[in-house]
């Protein structure tokens, strides 16, 4: 019996640590954020209108295969940094803007903010499934997500990526 259990745990840190996943310490938005990328990240960025203010919002992601893995940050702009109204709303329109690519119906309430969700949807790909974190923190949005097909979704490595994220507070 313990023979069987320490050979299933071997398994599970030895899939963590396949050589399709070489983990490794990105700093994301000047440092804003600190992340586990399972390869080497490429950052795109452009500029979303939101309530009549430009926001520049940056990914950087790392593909394994055709799993996805990306930190999401948005400086707010003063205005909208100064209006804690206005930074949820817009933070509310980034979730909803995620249910919306997945071509799926948003759930009622949203999910708090810093609160881990799943979203099982269709792209022009085919089904897929998102996981996803989104945090406010000091004059940002910043978003974790982690994006496959439902048979290829690999939650052991989701969930490090998770866990590897440290957005400043």
């Amino acid at each position: 019996m313990i023979r069987a259990a320490l050979i299933m745990l071997m398994s599970l840190v030895l899939a963590a640590c396949s050589p399709d996943y070489n983990w490794r310490q990105v700093a994301v938005g000047d440092g804003a954020v600190m992340a586990f990328f399972p390869e080497k990240p490429v950052t795109q960025s452009r500029t979303l209108q939101f309530s009549g203010h430009d926001i520049e919002f940056a990914l950087t992601s790392a593909k394994v295969g055709d799993v996805l893995f990306t930190v999401a940050h948005a400086p707010l702009p003063a205005a909208v940094r100064n209006d804690e109204a206005l930074a949820q709303e817009f933070a509310r329109a980034v979730m909803q803007s995620l249910y919306r690519n997945m071509g799926a119906t948003e759930s009622d309430p949203l999910p708090a903010l810093g609160e881990s969700f799943a979203i099982n949807g269709k792209t022009p790909q085919g089904d897929m499934r998102l996981r996803a974190t989104v945090w406010l923190s000091q004059g940002a949005l910043v978003e974790g997500l982690v994006m496959a097909t439902p048979d290829e979704f690999p939650e052991p490595q989701a969930e490090q990526f998770f866990q590897g994220l440290e957005v400043a507070r």
